[in-house]
């Protein structure tokens, strides 16, 4: 016998569910294991449904062979069925949507998904397989899903329910009666136990979260009790509420959580009931309305999870100085780590605290060189690093701190800025939904936001799993592992980058060390920089140790130094290359965004980080052209006066022509490098290439004639590697003087090799163009063959002339293929002496072949015999 049964208390979810997989098991019994809801018994009494439900006690328990339980897997809320569950021959198919937990039973066939409703994946089934539903029975299915989802307004709704319930709709679902089985105002009984509720309502503050718990009694039973927990809460703005009331011997408890620190399934759990992280039930037996809530307090201080403490938020490691320094090396400091406040430390102990208010007056009063512990703020304030976020609040604001210290055994272990605290709270009002409509009109916050299937999604299985096993190697280590870069901000635009970078906060050689003996691989290490390259059979990718930089002028170099992740990313370029996603285990797949990362890619604005970037790393206004033409972003107006700033300023003389160089090639690699070049004119960048150059008609024309040139050539010789770069610098040099180009190279510190074909390309084209018009293809061979590839195809744009172009690509495509079939070995077999003469006779059969008169093997062999007679030929 089949049998197909759902949880106590059955909700219409349950009731859809069972009707739903009547579909598929036509021969099975539908029987509930106990009660159920008010308004389900209230919807079975008016249903005009052919639905037919045995009693328990008519079904012979031993007879079931096959027990299909829907929107239930806990053996504890399945009745009398838990007698049978180890029957032998027994086979168990589970239907739900709820998470799994250690008393469920384990089925034979399962079909779980985390939806908002198991009459979602019904409905889904059911649209797959074309099965027939008719209007009452769309409208059972769409109660399931309204109830579960609270109108599809709970947070546990997805995507998938909103679907089901528009598949439901088509199908002939009424709203008028779903829309009277949930908007109802309670009744008199319902109002009095509502009244008694929020009059014996107390307030609890468990690890910094707000729980109401109501109590009340009944006589009698009354059915659906669960929505006056939505009226409590519209006039109590709690963190979670839990409802016990007392009827007939036996205490039924509500739970809603609008928090991610209550998981409300896993604290009735413990009471034997079950449900959903935001909503779940349980009836105890056995115990008395105190008890029942001692014991619930009990249970919540166990399982509410702590909320934030400092350590979370806090940014480590903090940039400090000792007490014995001056005031003018602490302005220097200061403003080389772009600070302004620094902890003071005697004997690497925390001692007070020194402003850059306070620095500037002293200086400004003369006291430059004077010891800074005369001026710092000593007994100013800490806090621990375990320290509750609550507590960090109200001391910052009531005492006016805008740095937090956090120390542990007297030493600074990191610090709280006003930032810091914002952010966090700020993510809280986010996650707890208390900014009214605020997820409803946008896109996800970014603050927190969670990547990790994404992730799955975009990146290969080896190098996602890569990443999981990064997490748990720097979680063990103590540390803490981030993805970072051009990845990250690739995965937001929707694509896939698979240049992988990781940072650490901690010892990233210490990591990539261990991580490399896990994988079996070797690590290439730079102690000098934290820095290491790990190459494996499918990826090679860097480990850096989280650092911050300043550079002591212009242009120069930057000097780099251990830092947070926070200050390793302001030392970027642009906010879209600022964010970082978290690779721990407890953290995995969360996405940091410091500085507006993803908003400026929503946007698809290129956004420089801070007003002395370009002073600092003018390399990085052809980095904003690369990537403004790359990914078709706008340079935002204030990044654009800053390059313009940078240009008045004459920094980019300052600039290595290395760096430069570098950029180049990728601008030209990476963008539509016409495009790319006219905004390089437009922001007079140019001139630090060489003060002659400029954008001509003819230089265009070049240009374009690469890019239709190079593509051509790459469709029909794929496999053949060549340097789109040069090709686009011969054109970009093309029209200076044989001197200012030697210049131009020189000043790019263009590697000697490469200067060499650029310059010998750009002289030779000239020369050859001259030669093709009207040329044999035997002249064509002759005049190209001599020419590297990339000469060949500059000539080639160069050409204006057809016959010149035509003569080019009959080259390419056929004439420097042509070669003799016969070869040395086989002169030798055909008698002739190796020497000068084996040179004179491949000569000749190129040429013959070249001029056709020559077109097989066989034709060279008559070739030689006549031209080339020998006394013996043995082939």
């Amino acid at each position: 016998m089949d049998v197909i049964t759902t949880h106590l208390n059955a909700d219409f979810d349950a009731l859809a569910s069972m009707v739903a997989a009547k579909k598929y098991y036509p021969e099975a019994v539908l029987a509930f294991p106990g009660s159920q809801e008010k308004n389900v018994r209230d919807f079975l009494a008016s249903s005009h449904l052919p639905l037919e439900f045995k009693r328990l006690k008519d079904i012979d328990l031993q007879k079931v062979t096959r027990l299909i339980l829907v929107d239930v897997k806990s053996f504890d809320r399945i009745g009398r069925f838990t007698e049978i569950l180890c029957n032998e021959g027994l086979t168990i198919h589970i239907y739900d949507h709820h998470p799994f937990t250690d008393t469920d039973t384990k089925g034979h066939k399962e079909v779980i998904d985390n939806v908002g409703a198991t009459t979602t994946i019904f409905a889904e089934m059911l649209q797959k397989d074309k099965i027939l539903l008719s209007p009452a029975e769309a409208t059972l299915m769409m109660l399931g899903i309204y109830e579960e989802t609270g109108s599809l307004l709970f947070p546990s709704t997805t995507v998938r329910d909103l679907s089901a319930a528009a598949y439901l709709l088509k199908k002939g679902a009424n709203l008028k009666i779903v829309s009277s089985f949930f908007k109802r105002e309670p009744g008199p009984e319902e109002i009095d136990l509502l009244n008694e509720l929020i009059h014996n309502a107390r307030d609890y503050v468990v690890h910094d979260i707000r729980i109401k718990i109501a109590k009340a009694s009944r006589e009698t039973y009354m059915g659906d009790i669960a929505f006056l927990a939505h009226k409590i809460r519209e006039m109590e703005d709690v963190d979670a509420i839990f409802l016990l009331v007392m009827m007939e011997n036996r205490v039924q408890v509500i739970a809603r959580s609008h928090t991610p620190e209550v998981d409300a399934a896993e604290v009735l759990h413990e009471l034997g009931g079950g449900g959903h992280p935001q909503a779940a039930s349980a009836v105890v037996r056995d115990m008395s309305l105190e008890e029942t809530g001692e014991k619930l307090l009990d249970i919540l201080g166990k399982k509410i999870h702590p909320t934030k403490t400092a350590k979370d938020i806090m940014t480590s490691p903090v940039k400090s100085i000792p007490w014995n320094k001056t005031l003018k090396t602490a302005e220097k400091i200061m403003t080389q780590y772009e600070v302004n406040v620094l902890p003071v430390l005697k004997n690497n102990t925390f001692y007070g605290l020194l402003s850059r208010e306070v620095v500037e007056k002293a200086l400004f009063h003369g006291f430059g060189q004077s010891r800074l512990d005369e001026f710092c703020t000593t007994g100013a304030p800490s806090v621990s690093p375990l320290t509750p976020i609550s507590i960090v609040e109200s001391m910052m604001i009531e005492q006016n701190q805008r740095f937090m210290p956090v120390v542990e055994n007297s030493h600074i272990v990191g610090a709280i800025t006003r930032t810091d605290l914002l952010r966090s709270l700020y993510e809280s009002l986010l996650r707890k939904n208390m900014i009214s409509g605020f997820e409803k009109l946008t896109e996800k916050p970014s603050i927190g936001k969670n990547l990790s299937s994404l992730l799955k999604s975009k990146f290969p299985s080896e190098i996602y799993n890569l990443l999981r096993l990064s997490g748990e190697v720097a979680r063990d280590l103590g540390f803490t592992a981030y993805l970072v870069g051009g990845s990250v901000r690739d995965l937001l635009r929707g694509e896939s980058n698979l240049d992988i970078d990781i940072v650490i906060e901690g010892d990233g050689i210490a990591f990539a060390q261990v991580l490399g003996n896990k994988l079996k691989v070797k690590v290439k290490t730079h102690k000098r920089f934290g820095t290491a390259v790990i190459v494996t059979d499918f990826l090679k990718f860097d480990v850096a140790t989280s650092r911050t930089e300043y550079y002591e002028s212009p242009a120069a170099l930057p000097r780099v130094e251990t830092s947070s992740i926070k200050k390793d990313l302001y030392r970027r370029d642009f906010t879209i290359n600022t964010m970082a996603v978290m690779l721990n285990p407890e953290q995995f797949g969360k996405l940091l965004d410091f500085f507006g990362g993803q908003r400026d890619i929503k946007e698809k604005t290129l956004r420089i980080l801070h007003n002395l970037s370009f002073i600092e790393d003018p390399t990085r206004a052809f980095r904003a052209i690369r990537f403004s033409e790359r990914f078709g972003f706008t340079i935002s107006k204030h990044t654009m006066n800053l390059i313009k700033t940078a240009v008045r300023m004459d920094l980019f003389n300052k600039l290595s022509g290395a760096r430069m160089y570098d950029e180049l090639n990728l601008l030209f690699t990476e963008t539509e490098p016409l495009s790319a070049i006219n905004r390089l004119h437009k922001f007079d960048l140019l001139k630090f290439i060489h003060k002659s150059l400029t954008i001509t008609p003819t230089l265009k024309e070049t240009f374009t004639a690469i890019q239709e040139t190079f593509a051509w050539f790459k469709l029909l010789f794929f496999e053949e590697e060549l340097s789109k770069s040069h090709l686009f610098l011969m054109a970009l040099l093309n029209e200076l003087t044989p001197v200012e180009r030697n210049e131009a190279l020189k000043r790019l510190y263009v590697p000697l090799a490469a200067r060499k074909e650029i310059l010998g390309g750009i002289e030779q084209a000239e020369k050859v163009l001259t030669v093709l018009t009207g040329a044999s293809e035997k002249e064509i061979y002759k005049t190209l063959m001599s020419l590297d590839i990339p000469t060949v195809l500059f000539t080639m744009a160069r050409a204006r002339d057809r016959r010149q172009k035509k003569a080019i690509s009959l080259y390419l495509t056929t004439l420097r293929k042509i070669k003799p079939e016969l070869t040395g070995e086989d002169l030798k077999r055909m008698g002739y002496a190796p020497g000068p003469l084996f040179r004179k006779i491949l000569t000749s059969l190129l040429e013959a072949r070249l001029e056709r008169r020559i077109k097989s093997r066989q034709e060279e062999v008559e070739f030689l015999k006549e031209n080339f007679p020998v006394k013996s030929n043995r082939l």
